[in-house]
């Protein structure tokens, strides 16, 4: 009998880049080494904007990422500010999105739902970046004093970049800086990403 094939997931998000993606990023491995949590993959610091779909129309969910991401102009930020749990088995930084992103993220969750099977797609919205997870009771309320006694965080971060993943690999970027749909190849280029941060340096 065969094995029935699992189905690849699409997710959309922010990514944190330069200094707020090294600041999470180094608190992540500073509570890694600290209680010994082992992770076999790095951890990319991101805020979940559109949660796992599945769909065979490839060509239109690039399609309609590139057309609805191309609609929001203008700077859009976020504010990240202290700590929260989901109990008991996650730890996260709180993020606080302005009004457009809130928006940005509707627009597309209603459009993919049309066409595409997203996983708790009727569940509330708490845009969070993770910190840690999958770990025993004891270790979670650990690490959450942990991170309440020794980090204090709060900082507000403009949106650069949008996200669409495929599996766990970059299919595009959307660059909210140029107006440019970039292909994995381009977002993860330094030189590109110069180039965003000094059209953001001139939008401010």
């Amino acid at each position: 009998m065969r094995k029935r094939k699992k189905p690849t997931y699409y997710y959309i998000e922010i990514r944190y880049f330069g200094k707020a993606k090294h600041h999470i990023r180094r608190i992540i491995n500073d509570v890694n080494k600290t209680f010994g949590i082992r992770t076999k993959k790095r951890a990319i610091p991101h805020i979940t904007l559109v949660q796992p779909f599945t769909t065979n129309n490839q060509k239109r969910v690039v399609s309609d990422f590139k057309r609805i991401c191309s609609k929001y102009k203008g700077l859009m930020k976020f504010t990240v500010d202290g700590w929260g749990v989901f109990p008991f088995f996650v730890v996260f930084a709180k993020v606080n999105p302005d009004k457009k992103i809130v928006k940005l993220r509707h627009h597309l969750l209603n459009c993919y739902r049309k066409y595409a099977r997203v996983k708790d797609v009727d569940r509330a919205y708490h845009p969070h970046t993770t910190i840690a997870l999958k770990m025993g009771l004891i270790k979670f309320f650990r690490i959450w004093f942990y991170l309440k006694r020794k980090h204090r965080l709060v900082f507000t971060n403009h949106v650069l970049r949008i996200t669409l993943l495929k599996g766990q690999k970059i299919l595009y970027e959307y660059d909210m800086m140029t107006g440019r749909m970039l292909n994995r190849s381009k977002a993860k280029s330094r030189k590109q990403l110069a180039k965003t941060f000094r059209t953001l340096k001139k939008k401010k």
